[in-house]
């Protein structure tokens, strides 16, 4: 009986082993492999996902908001004294989150320099924070939102020169659609002026609009190797120096006015939530939507200003803002059919 056994298990070794049955095997596992390689790649993949459109609106929504609200705190307090706090505060909000998710074991990819996040915190939290300020404080605010309403074009040819960003006719079209409508709501301010006395405020927000846009298109690569959140924290310390130094001597004058528990709800709120957990997700958005995509987005900001406007403050709106704002809704929908029109032809 031991004997049968013995040539039973010589028999099923012979056979499992034997060149015919390793074949068949092989073809069996290549099969196998070839139909999950298939299953996987008729998965639909989207590179732009819901999420990000949801994080980018969010942003539009909570930058909207801090127009006005914004407005009112400069009235109460020095410019860079308002700015200084504000960015204490969002640089500690997103170091605390940057070091949870490195606790969490979400660490930076090899590959990332320490020179492309210093050049990324120069231009994004320190350039463009400043001449910000600087133009706000020196043009009209309709002057304002005209040159900003530019960001998207400047971003999307930035995009396609140095990333060799594919942006369809009809992504172009949404484009131009958005930008009159943004257009047209900021020539309802009544305050767009081309006199030789804003010559140099328009200069400072042309100067932060080119500074967005280049900051937007060069964190993209850098987005494949850190998260938004980390790279939006080290960006905010990195900068904070600088804004704390030119608002040196101002503390002390300022005393006053920081006693104001509404001041100090503005500032919080542009702390934690504008310059703070925007920017994270602003970045998210920027990684899985293009920066061109992104930056349109933007131009529902001038929009959820008016309503927020008229919420908060009791400024009416016109026929002329809500048909800028429809044209503003218009062209991003166009983007946003174009840009699955791209995923579907990635997917063939």
């Amino acid at each position: 009986m031991s004997q049968v056994v013995q040539y039973g298990r010589i028999y099923d070794n012979f056979a499992y082993n034997c060149p015919s049955a390793v074949f068949y095997r092989r073809i069996a596992t290549l099969s196998s492999s070839s139909t999950q390689s298939v299953a996987e790649s008729q998965q639909p993949v989207h590179p732009a996902s819901l999420w990000s459109d949801a994080s980018l609106l969010g942003v539009a929504l909570i930058w909207g908001i801090n127009i006005p609200i914004m407005k009112n705190g400069l009235e109460q307090v020095d410019v860079f004294v308002f700015n200084a706090i504000r960015l204490v505060i969002s640089a500690i909000v997103l170091t605390a989150f940057a070091i949870r998710e490195r606790r969490a074991g979400l660490l930076p990819k090899p590959g990332l320099r320490k020179r492309q996040i210093l050049t990324y915190a120069v231009i994004v939290s320190g350039l463009y924070q400043l001449v910000f300020l600087l133009g706000i404080s020196k043009t009209t605010s309709g002057n304002t939102a005209l040159i900003i309403s530019t960001v998207p074009l400047w971003t999307a040819l930035i995009a396609r020169v140095f990333l060799h960003e594919t942006i369809f006719k009809l992504a172009w079209t949404g484009l131009c659609i958005a930008l009159a409508g943004t257009v047209i709501v900021a020539l309802q301010k009544n305050d767009v002026s081309v006199g030789p006395e804003h010559l140099k405020g328009n200069l400072y927000v042309l100067v932060a609009a080119l500074a967005w846009a280049s900051g937007t298109v060069y964190s993209r690569p850098m987005l494949k190797l850190i998260s938004p959140m980390q790279l939006s924290a080290c960006s905010a310390v990195l900068a904070l120096p600088l804004h704390l130094l030119f608002a040196a001597g101002q503390y002390s004058g300022s005393l006053v006015s920081l006693q104001s528990v509404g001041l100090w709800t503005i500032i919080l709120y542009s702390g934690v939530l504008s310059t703070g957990l925007a920017l994270p997700m602003w970045s998210f958005g920027v990684r899985h939507a293009g920066a061109a995509h992104a930056s349109a987005v933007q131009n529902l900001v001038p929009l959820i200003a008016i309503i927020a406007a008229w919420v908060s403050r009791g400024e009416s709106v016109t026929s002329g803002q809500l048909l800028g704002g429809s044209l503003i809704v218009g062209g991003l929908v166009t983007m946003r059919v174009s840009r699955r029109r791209r995923e579907s032809a990635w997917m063939r």
